[in-house]
């Protein structure tokens, strides 16, 4: 009896081994499989909230953005399309006078054309007569636009003639002698955008507006960490009473490319102007010379990585 006994004790033990091993194991399994869920969970949120992570071997293909500078009166002033490259690094500035005659308007100019249906009949306007694809379209009034420009610092300029424009209806004068460096506000920037100020006429002013805005966007470049820290509250003014599609989260997926391009201490800015004919004061017609040189620039900058290719800079 007692024998028989302790055979059946030493049974138990023996099936009771193996089968805490398995157990044992198991639980070893299954505590990896959840870690490394959890660790997938966590990478994904994190990645989800740090939108400017590395991305120096993954672009998003180039893109345009029209902005419109429009008045108190909502009035359009002047526009621009803003190219950026995140893969080859480079900026490109589209200005464009609001007289530029639409080609799918009945002769209307854009200043027309955007009292007739808003930014978005604009950004049709825009696309057909140029040759283009626009992604986004923004509207930014005056205040903001002179705040962003305060906010990079303004730029100097020397103009190679006098500029002189007396304001009969308030304080907006416009008084520079030529060659004379002048550090620029915002305000004064704005002034001269829309003054009667050069002898070429609107063309003059179109050029500065390419100037202008490629010389502020190659200032906040060499402002490496200061232009870092202002992205969100540039992006605020842009957006704020706008009339926009570039939704926040759009916005923090390019501030991540934009500050890897602030990284590389580049000055990535550079103005195409269009060229064409002035029929009269409020009719320009851009050229088909400039429309091919255009279609050639956005060609030349798309994007390689989607296609497998990499860019020679890489």
């Amino acid at each position: 009896m007692a024998l028989t006994a302790n055979k059946t004790k030493k049974k138990k033990k023996r099936s009771q081994a193996p089968v805490a091993l398995i157990y044992f194991t198991t639980l070893l399994i299954f505590l990896g499989v959840f870690g490394l869920f959890a660790k997938t969970i966590v990478e994904k949120l994190s990645t989800g909230h740090n939108l400017d992570a590395d991305v120096s071997d993954t672009y998003i293909d180039s893109y345009n953005t029209l902005y419109a500078r429009v008045n108190a009166q909502d009035t359009l002033a002047d526009l621009f399309v803003l190219r950026i490259c995140p893969e080859q690094s480079r900026i490109i500035i589209v200005p464009i006078s609001s007289y530029t005659v639409s080609s799918v308007d009945g002769g209307k100019n854009f200043r027309e054309v955007y009292a007739d249906g808003g930014i978005r009949k604009l950004q049709t306007a825009v696309n057909n007569t140029f040759g283009i694809s626009t992604d986004y379209y923004a509207t930014i009034s005056n205040s903001s636009f002179e705040d962003i420009c305060d906010i990079v610092g303004g730029f100097t300029y020397a103009p190679e003639e006098e500029l002189y424009y007396i304001d009969q209806k308030g304080d907006n004068d416009v008084s520079m002698r030529p060659n004379k460096p002048v550090a620029l506000s915002g305000k004064q920037i704005r002034l001269i955008l829309q003054s009667p100020v050069f002898s070429s006429g609107r063309q003059g002013n179109t050029e500065f507006l390419g100037l202008a805005l490629t010389e502020l966007v190659n200032n906040a470049f060499d402002q490496v960490e200061m232009t870092s820290a202002s992205l969100d509250t540039i992006y605020g003014k842009i957006s704020a009473n706008s009339a926009t599609n570039l939704s926040e989260n759009e916005y923090k997926e390019h501030r991540a490319y934009i500050k890897a391009m602030l990284e590389k201490q580049i000055t990535p800015a550079e103005a195409v102007t269009p060229s064409g004919n002035w029929s009269d004061d409020k009719h320009f017609t851009p050229s088909n010379e400039f429309k091919q040189q255009l279609y050639d620039i956005m060609e030349a900058t798309k994007s390689q990585a989607k296609s497998g290719k990499k860019t020679e800079d890489q």
